[in-house]
C-alpha cells in the first residue's frame, strides 16, 4: 500500500484549484458616461485563449458596446497555464522532488504577474484609442478582480511550501556529526 507524501497531498490540490481559479474573473473594464455603464469581464480562461468576456450594460439602450471586447490569447497567460499543467503532472509522480513546487509555484507567480500587467496595458492602450479617454483617467477603470489574486495566492502557497519541505528534508538528510571525544 502507498501512502501520498505531504508534499504531494498539498501541492497538487493547491495546483488543481489554481487551475479553476482561471474559471473566476482576472480583470475588469468599467466605464462610467451620462448614457449609462459598461462593465466587461475577463476570466483566467478567456484570457488564455480568447473568447467573448461577459458584458454588463446598464442604463439606455443604446449604450451597448459597438465592437467586440474580445482580446486575442495572451501568450503569456498560455505559459501560465502550461506551467502549472507540467508542474500538476510531474508533481503527480511519487517521486517528484519538492524543488519543482518551487519551480512551478514561482514560475507561475511571476507570469501570473506579467500577464495582468500585459493585459492592463493592452486594455489601457485600447481605451484610449477608441473611446478618447484620458490616460490618467485609465487605472480607474481596469481592475483586478478575484480569480487572479486567488490564483497568485494559490501559486504562492504551492513554492512557499515546497521550498519549506525542501529545507526540512536537507535538513533530516544531513545528519549531524558528533563532537569529537575528550
Amino acid at each position: 500500500m502507498t501512502t501520498k507524501s505531504p508534499k504531494r497531498r498539498v501541492t497538487l490540490p493547491m495546483l488543481a484549484l489554481t487551475l479553476l481559479c482561471l474559471a473566476l474573473p482576472f480583470t475588469a473594464v468599467s466605464c462610467e458616461s451620462s448614457l449609462g455603464d459598461v462593465e466587461v469581464e475577463y476570466t483566467g480562461w478567456e484570457l488564455a485563449f480568447g473568447g467573448e468576456p461577459s458584458i454588463e450594460v446598464s442604463g439606455k439602450p443604446d449604450t451597448s458596446p459597438d465592437e467586440s471586447a474580445a482580446l486575442p490569447p495572451q501568450p503569456l497567460m498560455i505559459i501560465t497555464l502550461a506551467v502549472l499543467v507540467l508542474g500538476l503532472a510531474l508533481l503527480a509522480n511519487p517521486r517528484a522532488h519538492a524543488a519543482v513546487g518551487v519551480v512551478t509555484g514561482a514560475v507561475a507567480f511571476l507570469f501570473l504577474v506579467a500577464t495582468q500587467v500585459a493585459v492592463h496595458s493592452a486594455l489601457g492602450d485600447e481605451l484610449i484609442e477608441s473611446n478618447d479617454v484620458e490616460p490618467s483617467d485609465v487605472p480607474d477603470m481596469i481592475e483586478t478582480r478575484s480569480g487572479f489574486w486567488l490564483a497568485l495566492l494559490l501559486v504562492a502557497l504551492v513554492a512557499a511550501y515546497s521550498a519549506r519541505v525542501l529545507v526540512a528534508s536537507r535538513r533530516t538528510a544531513v545528519a549531524p556529526t558528533p563532537p569529537p571525544a575528550p
